[in-house]
C-alpha cells in the first residue's frame, strides 16, 4: 500500500556487492529545514560549499513560511549571491515531515541530504557521506553519533538514556547493524526517494526515512557524526512527539510491506 517500487536484492542494512559510482556520478541536492535561524544557516551555507568537491547540484533552504523577516532576508541574500542556493517556501504547514517530503520531491539530484539549518545536524559530514557513497556504492548513508568519532553535545540526559535504549531495542527488531534510526540526517538516493510513499508530518520523519528503506532491502550504510545542541531557535519537537517515532517504528515492522 505504501511502496512503488521495492529492491529484493539487498539485505537490510548489510554490506553487499553493488556497483560503486564515482564522484562525478553524484549529484547532491541539498535540503535543509529553516525555521528561525539566522547565522546558523549562514554557516551551514558555506561549511557546504566549502567543502564542495563538485558533487553540489543544489541547495534546497525549505523555508517555513512563519520564518521571521530576518531568516526570509538571509535565505534571499544567498539566493541572489550563491547560484547553487535555491528558497522553496514549504506549503504544507506546520511539520518537519512535510517539509522532508516537499524538499525531495522538489530535488533535482540523484542523491538528497536531508538536514537541518540550526547546526545540529553537521554540515562538514555531508562530504564523509558522499565518500561513503562512492566507497561502498550504498543507497543511502545515515549520520550515527553513536559510533565511534561520533557524539551528542548539550543534549538531555534523560533523552539521551532513552534514545540509547531506543536504538539497541529497535536495532534488534530490524536486524539492522545501523545504530542511529531516528537521526533524521542523511543522503538518500532519489530511487529510495521516489520509491516509496512517506506518511511522517512531524519528526516521525526521521525514522521514517531510516526504517523504511531497511525494511524494504535498500543499501543503508552510516557514518560517524556530532550532534550540538542548538544556539539560536527554539526546537518544535516537544518530548511527548518523541512517543511518534515509537509508533512509526512499530508501524514499518509490522504494517508496512
Amino acid at each position: 500500500m505504501l511502496i512503488r517500487k521495492r529492491r529484493l536484492d539487498r539485505p537490510a542494512g548489510n554490506k553487499v556487492s553493488v556497483a560503486k559510482p564515482s564522484l562525478s556520478d553524484v549529484h547532491l541536492s541539498v535540503v535543509v529545514t529553516v525555521y528561525s535561524e539566522t547565522f546558523s544557516i549562514d554557516e551551514t551555507i558555506e561549511t557546504l560549499l566549502h567543502a564542495n568537491r563538485g558533487y553540489i547540484r543544489e541547495v534546497i533552504l525549505l523555508t517555513s513560511p512563519k520564518a521571521s523577516q530576518e531568516t526570509f532576508e538571509i535565505c534571499n541574500k544567498w539566493v541572489a549571491r550563491e547560484p547553487l542556493v535555491k528558497l522553496l517556501v514549504q506549503q504544507h504547514n506546520p511539520g518537519i515531515g512535510w517539509a522532508y517530503r516537499e524538499g525531495m520531491r522538489a530535488a533535482s539530484g540523484n542523491f538528497i541530504a536531508l538536514m537541518a539549518g540550526d547546526l545540529e545536524t553537521e554540515p562538514a559530514a555531508v562530504d564523509r557521506m558522499v565518500d561513503k557513497i562512492i566507497e561502498t556504492g550504498c543507497d543511502e548513508v545515515v549520520a550515527n553519533r553513536w559510533m565511534p568519532g561520533g557524539r551528542f553535545e548539550n543534549y538531555d540526559p534523560l533523552k539521551l538514556a532513552l534514545n540509547w535504549i531506543f536504538q539497541k531495542i529497535f536495532g534488534i527488531l530490524f536486524r539492522t547493524r545501523v545504530g542511529d534510526l531516528t537521526f533524521g540526517f542523511k543522503i538518500l538516493s532519489k530511487e529510495v526517494a521516489d520509491s516509496i510513499a512517506w506518511e511522517g508530518e512531524l519528526h516521525e520523519i526521521c525514522i521514517e526515512t531510516t526504517v523504511v528503506p531497511i525494511k524494504m532491502g535498500f543499501y543503508v550504510e552510516q557514518i560517524p557524526s556530532v550532534w550540538i545542541g542548538r544556539r539560536e531557535g527554539r526546537s518544535v519537537n516537544t518530548f511527548l512527539r518523541n512517543f511518534r517515532y515509537v509508533r512509526t517504528a512499530f508501524h514499518t515492522l509490522f504494517s508496512r510491506s
